[in-house]
């Protein structure tokens, strides 16, 4: 059997703020949106782009291990997300960025 950890948590995306695109090879992230809206950018690990989806208030994505991702908040108002984190290993040093 795998070992497996988890993590919650949650962010504020102001106006106007993206993040980096990023992946993890490690975990998978399920995200939901509990104010606001933002927009999200992916990629597969081949490197083809996937059209973008804008989340409103109560609608949730999941990001699969190895996925290139990134959030963006074009809106006039904070974006707020609560991110479930899972696979075996949730850390800071499991982030590639782009």
């Amino acid at each position: 059997s795998r070992d497996w950890s988890s993590d919650v948590c949650s962010s504020d995306l102001n106006p106007g703020q993206s993040l980096s695109m990023q992946r993890h090879a490690n975990r998978s992230e399920y995200w939901h949106v509990s104010h606001g809206a933002c927009d999200v950018f992916s990629m597969m690990p081949n490197g083809y782009a996937l059209p973008v989806v804008l989340l409103k208030e109560h609608m949730s994505y999941h990001v699969s291990r190895g996925d290139w991702h990134r959030l963006s908040n074009p809106y006039e108002i904070p974006c707020k997300i609560v991110e479930i984190q899972y696979g075996t290993a949730c850390e800071e040093s499991d982030i590639e960025r782009r």
